[in-house]
Protein backbone atom coordinates (compact mmCIF):
# COMPACT_ATOMS: atom_id res chain seq x y z
CA UNK A 1 0.00 0.00 0.00
CA UNK A 2 1.70 3.36 -0.87
CA UNK A 3 1.74 6.35 1.48
CA UNK A 4 0.09 9.49 0.69
CA UNK A 5 2.32 12.56 0.16
CA UNK A 6 1.36 13.59 3.81
CA UNK A 7 2.52 10.67 5.19
CA UNK A 8 5.54 10.67 2.99
CA UNK A 9 6.13 14.30 4.17
CA UNK A 10 5.74 12.62 7.69
CA UNK A 11 8.42 9.73 7.62
CA UNK A 12 11.07 12.12 5.39
CA UNK A 13 10.64 14.34 8.45
CA UNK A 14 11.24 11.86 10.76
CA UNK A 15 13.99 10.07 9.34
CA UNK A 16 15.56 13.93 8.39
CA UNK A 17 15.39 14.48 12.19
CA UNK A 18 16.69 11.07 13.56
CA UNK A 19 19.93 11.89 11.12
CA UNK A 20 20.49 15.41 12.28
CA UNK A 21 19.86 14.35 16.44
CA UNK A 22 22.83 11.69 15.69
CA UNK A 23 24.98 13.87 13.97
CA UNK A 24 24.58 16.22 16.64
CA UNK A 25 25.50 13.91 18.96
CA UNK A 26 28.71 12.41 17.45
CA UNK A 27 29.96 16.40 16.66
CA UNK A 28 29.43 17.00 20.15
CA UNK A 29 32.23 14.54 21.41
CA UNK A 30 29.81 11.75 22.20
CA UNK A 31 31.42 7.85 22.18
CA UNK A 32 30.79 5.69 19.36
CA UNK A 33 28.62 3.54 21.36
CA UNK A 34 26.08 6.45 22.22
CA UNK A 35 25.77 7.41 18.72
CA UNK A 36 25.04 4.08 17.35
CA UNK A 37 22.58 3.93 20.30
CA UNK A 38 21.01 7.24 19.11
CA UNK A 39 21.20 6.54 15.72
CA UNK A 40 19.56 2.91 16.32
CA UNK A 41 16.73 4.81 18.14
CA UNK A 42 16.33 7.19 15.56
CA UNK A 43 15.79 4.04 12.70
CA UNK A 44 13.11 2.75 15.22
CA UNK A 45 11.20 5.84 15.66
CA UNK A 46 11.29 6.07 11.44
CA UNK A 47 9.93 2.11 11.40
CA UNK A 48 7.23 3.06 14.65
CA UNK A 49 5.90 6.31 12.01
CA UNK A 50 5.67 3.94 9.03
CA UNK A 51 3.79 1.38 10.98
CA UNK A 52 1.72 3.94 12.71
CA UNK A 53 0.94 5.81 9.35
CA UNK A 54 -0.25 2.42 7.67
CA UNK A 55 -2.32 1.36 10.72
CA UNK A 56 -4.13 4.41 10.64
CA UNK A 57 -5.17 4.47 6.82
CA UNK A 58 -6.03 0.59 7.10
CA UNK A 59 -9.11 1.81 10.08
CA UNK A 60 -12.11 2.94 9.01
CA UNK A 61 -14.96 4.56 10.71
CA UNK A 62 -18.59 4.89 9.88
CA UNK A 63 -20.46 7.10 11.79
CA UNK A 64 -24.93 6.61 13.02
CA UNK A 65 -26.05 9.58 10.19
CA UNK A 66 -29.23 10.40 12.73
CA UNK A 67 -28.71 13.46 14.54
CA UNK A 68 -27.54 13.28 18.18
CA UNK A 69 -26.85 9.96 17.84
CA UNK A 70 -22.79 8.81 18.65
CA UNK A 71 -22.91 5.34 17.49
CA UNK A 72 -20.00 4.75 15.59
CA UNK A 73 -17.97 1.55 14.28
CA UNK A 74 -14.21 1.82 14.00
CA UNK A 75 -12.23 -1.43 11.87
CA UNK A 76 -9.68 -2.74 10.34
CA UNK A 77 -8.46 -5.76 9.02
CA UNK A 78 -11.84 -7.63 9.15
CA UNK A 79 -13.88 -9.60 6.23
CA UNK A 80 -15.86 -7.95 3.51
CA UNK A 81 -18.87 -9.45 4.90
CA UNK A 82 -18.05 -8.35 8.56
CA UNK A 83 -17.38 -4.85 7.27
CA UNK A 84 -20.92 -4.68 5.53
CA UNK A 85 -22.25 -6.41 9.01
CA UNK A 86 -20.96 -3.43 10.54
CA UNK A 87 -21.56 -0.44 8.07
CA UNK A 88 -25.11 -1.68 8.35
CA UNK A 89 -25.31 -1.73 12.27
CA UNK A 90 -23.86 1.57 12.27
CA UNK A 91 -26.21 3.27 9.64
CA UNK A 92 -29.36 1.96 11.04
CA UNK A 93 -30.54 3.40 14.01
CA UNK A 94 -33.47 1.37 14.60
CA UNK A 95 -30.77 -1.33 14.56
CA UNK A 96 -28.58 -0.13 17.17
CA UNK A 97 -30.73 2.62 19.27
CA UNK A 98 -28.50 4.56 19.83
CA UNK A 99 -25.72 2.18 21.57
CA UNK A 100 -23.84 -0.53 19.44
Amino acid sequence: MALRMSDQITLIASAAAGGVITTQVWMSGATAHTTTVVALLAIINAAWTTDALRRNRAQHTVTCPTPGCGVKAVFSSVKPDEQVRLITAAVDHSRHGGAL
